[in-house]
């Protein structure tokens, strides 16, 4: 597996911002005071676009291993053995955002810092949620080589002869008289 360090996550979870913005902007309480401007979120306008960036991550990632951002750049959340991560492993992640998110002022300052020290480039929710970032296509199944086929398959679906050809044996191979009419 290749890992993802910080440059293309920093990159995908751009986009996501972009996108998360958007269940932001309705809530937001706008004013302007002397030519300053502020933006603030209070009560269930701050908790309802929280939910749903918290859903959008964990659904997308739970569901698809990748958020939009994460298809963009070609990147995806896994288990360390290549499998699908599922609902759990994808809320805990996320929940972690708060941690690796910290200090708010430098955003994900905490979360970089643990990608850039660890060996398999984890935040500190990944490694609490036992997920790995990867580059598409270097997941564990890949390159395992699929079972061998029989040289001509039948048309049918019928099963193949077994190794060496057909039984040769007197009445091997074939079905049981049915039983007697009552």
């Amino acid at each position: 597996m290749r890992y993802i360090g910080v440059g293309r996550r920093f990159v995908a979870l751009l986009i996501d911002g972009l996108i998360t913005a958007l269940a932001w902007m309705p809530f937001a309480e706008t004013s302007s005071v002397d030519g300053v401007y502020s933006i603030r979120w209070d009560g269930m306008d701050f908790v309802i676009p929280l939910a749903l960036t918290l859903a959008y991550f964990v659904v997308l990632e739970g569901a698809f291993g990748a958020t939009i951002g994460k298809v963009v750049l070609g990147i995806r959340v896994r288990r360390p053995d290549g499998s699908r991560i599922g609902f759990g492993p994808a809320l805990i992640r996320n929940l972690a955002r708060v941690v690796d998110a910290f200090p708010y002022v430098i955003p994900y300052l905490v979360g970089g810092i643990a990608v850039i020290r660890s060996d398999t480039d984890q935040r500190f929710g990944d490694r609490w949620a036992k997920t790995v970032v990867i580059l598409v296509g270097t997941d564990a199944n890949v390159g395992i080589e699929p079972p061998a086929m029989a040289a001509t398959p039948d048309p049918y679906g019928l099963p193949s002869p077994p190794p060496g050809g057909p039984p040769t044996e007197p009445g091997a191979g074939t079905l049981p008289p049915p039983p007697p009419a009552t």
